[in-house]
């Protein structure tokens, strides 16, 4: 399967020092995953969560704001019956499609309209609270969180995959402007280049 060029173009090949020399953040794309949003009918959200669980062993969450996980599978509630399903296994949503019955739900493959943008390291709340309008306090927002936020108007989700890392899930219409606006809050702290295309070859 051809993968999607990238909506950020070529990465830069080199970070930038922060003001006092060091680099406390690393900035780059995620590549090599797989996005779908299911949509359960009116009735349906049971039999569509026996559907997803019998196909991909993975539960909806009931949460709007906690992803459930199993293995490298994630799933998001980001409405009242509607759920993102982030995979690596590139037959996943093929799955998903064949088990949910079009009487239940459906399944819209969105893995081509998004962007995966990796924000990590120790100055990486820091950087997020400037352009995001929720609380990052690890209290308000742990581990395993998502939020529908926006950067400077325009509206993605951001998740929290770890103490230090955070991922936004950008339009891919706007993810060049999304990684513009990154790349600038982040010039006082410095940054290195996570370049997943490099690191993989």
């Amino acid at each position: 399967m051809l993968e999607a060029r990238s909506s950020l173009g070529p990465l830069p090949t080199t970070g930038r020092d922060g003001a006092d020399g060091a680099r406390r953040l690393r900035l780059g794309e995620i590549r090599s995953w797989q996005l779908a949003q299911l949509g359960a009918f009116p009735g349906t959200s049971v039999r569509l969560a026996a559907a997803v669980r019998a196909a991909a062993g993975l539960d909806l969450p009931e949460s709007t704001v906690e992803a459930t996980r199993r293995g490298a599978d994630l799933a998001f509630r980001v409405a009242a019956d509607q759920f993102w399903i982030l995979t690596p296994d590139t037959a996943r949503l093929s799955d998903l499609a064949a088990a949910v019955h079009p009487d239940v739900g459906s399944v819209t493959t969105l893995s081509a309209s998004r962007t995966r943008i990796l924000v990590e390291g120790a100055a990486a709340r820091d950087v997020l609270g400037r352009l995001v309008a929720i609380d990052l306090d690890t209290n308000a927002f742990p581990i395993g969180h998502h939020a529908q936020t926006g950067m400077h108007h325009v509206g993605g989700l951001l998740f929290r995959a770890g103490a230090e890392r955070y991922e936004f899930f950008a339009l891919r219409s706007f993810a060049a402007s999304t990684w513009e606006l990154l790349a600038d809050a982040a010039l006082p702290f410095g940054y290195d280049i996570f370049n997943e295309a490099r690191m993989s070859s």
